[in-house]
């Protein structure tokens, strides 16, 4: 599971992609948008699921591919994150954040 994963975002307005580190249980990651994502991550194998929560900053005047978009002040978004084991397998997910869904496709670059 831990290892280093390209991301590939569709919303409503856009596309992004963003590079994310697993590792012990921790997550940190930026996309082309300049956006940091940081958060913690568990593994239940008996469910074949991963959870834990993401957290990233929407800077002034940044607009996210779900339509969302800052005002003059940062905000901060903090949202749950649920994913199969084997997320990076191709398949497309649907993610539900704060400010929309996004559709993700995971690519495994290499493990630690």
């Amino acid at each position: 599971m831990d290892g280093f994963y390209s991301a590939y975002f569709t919303g409503v307005i856009g596309n992004s992609m963003a590079l994310f580190s697993f590792r012990d249980g921790q997550i940190t990651g930026v996309d082309v948008g300049g956006m940091q994502y940081d958060g913690e991550y568990s593994v239940d194998d008996d469910k074949s699921l991963i959870t834990g929560r993401i957290v990233y900053v929407i800077l002034p005047g940044q607009q996210l591919i779900t339509g969302a978009a800052a005002g003059s002040e940062p905000v901060r978004i903090e949202f749950p994150l649920e994913l199969p084991t084997g997320f990076a397998d191709g398949r497309v997910l649907s993610l539900p954040t704060p400010s929309g869904v996004v559709n993700a496709r995971f690519q495994k670059i290499r493990s630690w």
